[in-house]
């Protein structure tokens, strides 16, 4: 659906203010259940917690094809958003502590690579499906995805979670507490990490909705954004499969440096270039973001014990939601009011301000990015 879910809400009457106020209860549902589902999975275990959520996503999904109102979407982004919450983190809790466990410690960035890649290529080849389907009507991608969305449940009843990870049984709020002197009071590098991931996290996302309103000002056809999107995923999983070879070549700094500029090029290049071959500057997003997800993620997870990893994640996927609850409808109202071009002009601006404010302060710590 993604690759036409704008102009499929627009068909069914919704502006662009509203699709982004749409994904603003989307992340506000995510921040509501992000952590708890988090620490939940550390506690009780994350293939139960991964099943149980992928169950509820599929349900939300059964929404969306029968909706036709705002408040219909609204309820299918909270159903899919407490399911999405409840599978967040535990499956790349499960892969780095399944590494620890056949002592693969070396080699967990670039699993981690291979795992995003292969996300990439699912999503590519669906939003193939989905382009195509859309030719014929919008509604079909939405009948496809209510279906497909039951096969994760199988896929996660499959998993082997590694025994003795858990968060111990003591006071909840003794293991807050654990947790927040783990991520935010044990590394400055660590705490650097959590932001960035955050904050460059945002900046794919908010292209991610961006992109079609983009897209059809420049004059390309609905038909055309499954294509579009597919090769969006296509260029995230080439780049996130050599992510880690990439940065042991170029160094640490320079991928930070690289990640820190990938927003500014994309969002100025796209706001200022009017012609139908702006959309090449699209490309800086899924570089961003292969590269965001393995290298500052697995700086995360290195440094995160393997009892609380769940729960590491799904912070920096809160951290990202939130900050698109609060500009997102903002972004969307700009979107409407002005075009593209405004708003893609101004989050250009921000991520040039969040290069000295964000960007700096990681490389300030670069000489121990791989170990503290």
């Amino acid at each position: 659906m993604i690759p036409i879910i704008v102009p499929f809400w627009q068909a069914e009457g919704l502006t662009l203010k509203e699709i982004f106020m749409l994904q603003g209860i989307f992340g506000g549902s995510l921040i509501i259940f992000d952590a708890p589902a988090g620490y939940m999975a550390d506690l009780f275990g994350r293939r139960r917690t991964l099943i149980l959520g992928c169950i509820i996503s599929a349900l939300g999904f059964q929404i969306l094809w029968m909706g036709h109102t705002f408040l219909d979407f609204a309820i299918y982004e909270v159903v899919v958003g407490l399911g999405l919450s409840l599978q967040s983190g535990s499956d790349v809790a499960i892969l780095y502590n399944s590494l620890e466990k056949l002592k693969l410690e070396g080699r967990k960035a670039g699993f981690l690579g291979r795992r995003l890649t292969s996300q990439m290529i699912g999503e590519g080849v669906a939003s193939l499906i989905g382009g195509f389907l859309a030719g014929y009507s919008l509604i079909l991608p939405a009948y496809a995805n209510a279906v497909t969305a039951w096969i994760p449940v199988f896929i996660a009843c499959t998993l082997h979670e590694p025994a003795g990870t858990k968060l111990p049984r003591v006071s909840h709020i003794e293991n807050i507490r654990s947790i927040g002197r783990a991520l935010f009071g044990h590394s400055r590098l660590l705490t650097f990490a959590i932001v960035s991931f955050i904050f460059y996290g945002f900046a794919t996302f908010c292209a991610v909705w961006a992109m079609q309103p983009y897209w059809a000002s420049r004059g390309f056809d609905v038909s055309t954004f499954g294509y579009l999107w597919a090769a969006n995923n296509f260029a995230v999983a080439i780049v996130s499969r050599y992510a880690h070879v990439i940065e042991n070549h170029l160094g640490t700094v320079v991928i930070v440096v690289i990640i820190a500029i990938l927003p500014i090029v994309g969002y100025l290049g796209m706001g200022y270039t009017v012609a139908a071959w702006g959309i090449l500057f699209t490309l800086a997003f899924p570089i961003c973001r292969g590269l965001n997800q393995v290298i500052f993620q697995d700086a995360i997870n290195m440094r995160t014990p393997a009892y609380m990893r769940s729960t590491a994640n799904s912070v920096g996927s809160l951290g990202m939601r939130a900050l698109f609850v609060i500009f997102g409808p903002l972004i969307g109202a700009m979107l409407d009011a002005d075009g593209p071009n405004h708003a893609l002009k101004m989050l250009g601006a921000v991520y040039v301000v969040g290069f000295f404010v964000i960007a700096l302060p990681l490389l300030s710590e670069h000489r121990n990015f791989r170990r503290d």
